[in-house]
C-alpha cells in the first residue's frame, strides 16, 4: 500500500485507463485513468481527488493508493482486509469472510464515504451503504482511498471521503493467469484472467470462484443476531469482470466495463439467517481530445445491488436497488499552471422491493467546477458544487485547499471543504419508520497538513476537525444530532536495512455533540488505530508481517456496551519456484487474537491460507 507523496512501482500495463490506452499527456486522461507513469516507471498520477489526473506532489488531499501488487503481496482475500490497512480507517463486521461490512473514514458513518467503481456510484439506496464483503478483491486493479470531505466534486455521502475501485484492464499481447487458493475453513478460491489486445483494441476477462464454510457469526442471543444458533455459516461468491477498450483514433478512445458477483451467505439471526445476492457494475466511456489543450469525457453507468432474504429456507423478503448515472466532463488546460474543470453529471435511483415504498425513485442532477493554479511554489486548488434533488430540493458545496512548498522535500497544506449526505430511501420512505421531512446531513471540514520526502522513503502529518450537522438517528428518525471528529494522523514509509517499512497512526476524538448522549464516543469508532507493514526479498522468497491495532470502541450511542481494544498479527511469505510459478502462503491472526469488530458477533481466529499461481511470462 502506497501513501501519497511517495512513488510506487507497477507494471508496465497498469498504466492503461479504464477499458483504452491511457493519453500522453495527464491533462488529457480520462477520469478513470488510474495511473500514469514517469520515465523511471514510478507512479505519478491519482484521479480520484480532482475528478481528473493529478501528480502525486501536487494533490493536496490525503490520498492512500492500494495497487494489486499490494492485494497480492498481503494475500487478502476481501476488500476490507486491504483496506484495514488505510489510515484511519475502522472495520465493522459481522462474523467473518462474506457477512456485512461497514466502513467508517475518520470517524464518520459507514455511510458518509462514497464508494465508486470505474467511475460508477455503488451502493444501496435503501441504506445508503455498499455491500463491501461482496466486491471481488481478484478483479481489482488498483483502489484510491481519498481521506476528507469532496461533495464539491462528487455530490452526496462524501462526507469521510471517497473510495474508487479500478478493475482491471487490457494489455498489449496476450497475458494468462490462473490461481488456486485453500485455507482454514474449507475455503477454497479459484481464479483465471486472460488479458490481451494489439495497438487498438484491448480486453481482459477475470473469473473467480470461492467458497468458504466459515465461523459462527454471532456469540451472543442479546446482540443484533436475536437467535441462538451456533453452527457455521458460510459464504459462496461467484465473479466476473469484463473490460474493453478500443483507440478509435490519437484523439478519440472509448471502451466498456462489467463487474458482477452474485451468491449467498448465512447468518445468525431471528428474522432471517440467509441471503441470496447480486452486485453489478456496468460502465461505458468516450473520451475526445477536441484540440490539444481541451478534453471532454462522457461516461454513462448502472449499478445493481439485490438481495433475496430467507429464514431456513423460508423466502422473508427482497430488496433491490439500481442507479443509472451520466456525467459529462470539459478539462480545459489553460497552461502548464492553470487547469479548469467544468462538469455534470446525473443520478436516478430505483428501488423494487416486497415492502411498500411511498416512493420508489428519485433522481439528482449536479454541476460542478474546478480550478486549480499554481503561483511560483504555492499551490491552490478550488471546486464548487450545485446539486438539485427531486427529494429535498438544492444544496451548494464548496472546498478550497492550499499547498506552499517549504523546501524541495517539504510542503505545507490547509484545506476547507463543505460536504453533504442525502437521505437513503429507508429513512424516508420505510413503513413506519422514515419521514420525508427530514434534511441532508451537512459537514464543514478544516484540515492542515505537512508532508515531506528523503532519500528513500515519505513521511504525511494531517491534522482536521469534522463538524457534522443534521444526523439523522432515532425512530422514527429525524435530524437531531450534531457530531464533531477532531483527529491527527501520521504516515511514514521508507526502506530500512532491506526492509520495506510503512507505518500509520491515527488518534481521533468522534465526539456526540448534543442531546443526552453529548460527549459520548460515536458508535463503532476506535480513538486510535495503527498499522504497521514490514516485507523483504531474500532471493526467490518473500516475508513479510502486518501489525494492526485499534483501541476499544462502543458499541452503542451511550457508550455503555464496549468492545475491548485489540492487536493482531498476519505473517506471509512468497516463494517464485521460477519465472511462471509462484506459492505464497499466510498465517492470519498468528496470536490467535480473541476480538470482535461487532457486538454479540465472532471474528476468525489463527488461521491459514496457501496460494498456488501460475503466470506464463
Amino acid at each position: 500500500m502506497k501513501y501519497s507523496p511517495v512513488a510506487t512501482k507497477v507494471a508496465p500495463f497498469s498504466v492503461l485507463a479504464i477499458m483504452l490506452a491511457s493519453f500522453q499527456s495527464p491533462v488529457f486522461a480520462d477520469e478513470s485513468d488510474n495511473i500514469s507513469l514517469s520515465d523511471d516507471g514510478s507512479l505519478e498520477l491519482t484521479v480520484t481527488a480532482n475528478r481528473r489526473p493529478v501528480t502525486a506532489n501536487k494533490t493536496l488531499a490525503p490520498v492512500t493508493v492500494i495497487t494489486q501488487e499490494d492485494i497480492s503481496l498481503h494475500q487478502d482475500l476481501s476488500v476490507e482486509q486491504a483496506l484495514t490497512r488505510v489510515p484511519g480507517l475502522n472495520i465493522s463486521n459481522t462474523g467473518g469472510l462474506g457477512k456485512n461490512t461497514s466502513v467508517f473514514l475518520r470517524g464518520t458513518n459507514s455511510g458518509h464515504v462514497l464508494v465508486l467503481v470505474d467511475g460508477v456510484r455503488l451502493g444501496s439506496a435503501t441504506l445508503g451503504s455498499t455491500s463491501f464483503q461482496h466486491i471481488p478483491v481478484d478483479q481489482i486493479d488498483r483502489i484510491e482511498v481519498v481521506r476528507g470531505p469532496r461533495s464539491s466534486l462528487y455530490g452526496s455521502e462524501a462526507i469521510g471521503g471517497v473510495i474508487q475501485i479500478f478493475t482491471k484492464k487490457g494489455q498489449k499481447g496476450f497475458s494468462p493467469s490462473i490461481s488456486l487458493s485453500a485455507g482454514s475453513n474449507s475455503t477454497y478460491k479459484g481464479n483465471v484472467n486472460l488479458s490481451g489486445g494489439n495497438n487498438k483494441t484491448t480486453y481482459q476477462l477475470n473469473v473467480s470462484k470461492e467458497e468458504t464454510d466459515g465461523i459462527d457469526a454471532c456469540n451472543s442471543t442479546s446482540s443484533g443476531c436475536f437467535a441462538d444458533e451456533p453452527d457455521r455459516d458460510g459464504y459462496e461468491r461467484e465473479s466476473v469482470s469484463l473490460n474493453v477498450g478500443h483507440k478509435f483514433s490519437d484523439a478519440v478512445k472509448g471502451g466498456v466495463s462489467i463487474l458482477r458477483a452474485e451468491g449467498s451467505t448465512d447468518f445468525d439471526g431471528g428474522f432471517q439467517n440467509e441471503s441470496d445476492f447480486v452486485q453489478e457494475v456496468i460502465s461505458a466511456n468516450l473520451s475526445a481530445d477536441v484540440t490539444d489543450k481541451l478534453n471532454l469525457r462522457f461516461t454513462v453507468g448502472q449499478s445493481k445491488d439485490e438481495n433475496d432474504n430467507f429464514k431456513d429456507g423460508t423466502f422473508t423478503g427482497d430488496f433491490a436497488t439500481k442507479q443509472n448515472t451520466a456525467s459529462l466532463i470539459a478539462n480545459y488546460a489553460i497552461n502548464n499552471n492553470n487547469n479548469l474543470l467544468l462538469g455534470t453529471d446525473w443520478v436516478d435511483a430505483k428501488v423494487d422491493s416486497n415492502t411498500e415504498y411511498d416512493v420508489t425513485s428519485r433522481d439528482n442532477t449536479g454541476v460542478f467546477a474546478s480550478y486549480a493554479t499554481q503561483l511560483n511554489k504555492t499551490h491552490i486548488d478550488t471546486s464548487l458544487r450545485y446539486d438539485d434533488n427531486e427529494q429535498f430540493g438544492s444544496e451548494t458545496t464548496g472546498g478550497i485547499a492550499f499547498g506552499q512548498e517549504l523546501t524541495d522535500s517539504m510542503r505545507l497544506k490547509a484545506s476547507y471543504g463543505t460536504a453533504f449526505k442525502a437521505p437513503t430511501f429507508n429513512q424516508l420512505y420505510y413503513p413506519g419508520f422514515g419521514s420525508t421531512d427530514l434534511l441532508p446531513e451537512k459537514s464543514e471540514n478544516y484540515e492542515l497538513g505537512l508532508d515531506g520526502k528523503f532519500s528513500n522513503g515519505s513521511w504525511e502529518v494531517n491534522v482536521f476537525q469534522n463538524d457534522i450537522d443534521n444526523l439523522i438517528a432515532g425512530f422514527p428518525v429525524s435530524n437531531i444530532d450534531e457530531a464533531r471528529i477532531r483527529g491527527i494522523e501520521a504516515v511514514f514509509a521508507t526502506k530500512l536495512a532491506g526492509f520495506d517499512v510503512a507505518a500509520n497512526v491515527t488518534l481521533q476524538k468522534p465526539e456526540n455533540r448534543t442531546g443526552d448522549n453529548k460527549g459520548k464516543i460515536l458508535r463503532n469508532r476506535s480513538e486510535q488505530i495503527l498499522n504497521i507493514d514490514v516485507d523483504r526479498k531474500f532471493g526467490k522468497f518473500t516475508i513479510g508481517a502486518t501489525v494492526h491495532a485499534e483501541s476499544e470502541r462502543y458499541a452503542n450511542v451511550d457508550n455503555s456496551v464496549k468492545l475491548g481494544g485489540f492487536t493482531t498479527l498476519d505473517l506471509r511469505t512468497n516463494y517464485a519456484v521460477s519465472k511462471d510459478w509462484s506459492v505464497g502462503a499466510k498465517i492470519a491472526n498468528a496470536l490467535d487474537k480473541d476480538y470482535s469488530l461487532a457486538s454479540g458477533y465472532n471474528q476468525d481466529g489463527i488461521n491459514g491460507l496457501v496460494t498456488v499461481k501460475y503466470a506464463p511470462k
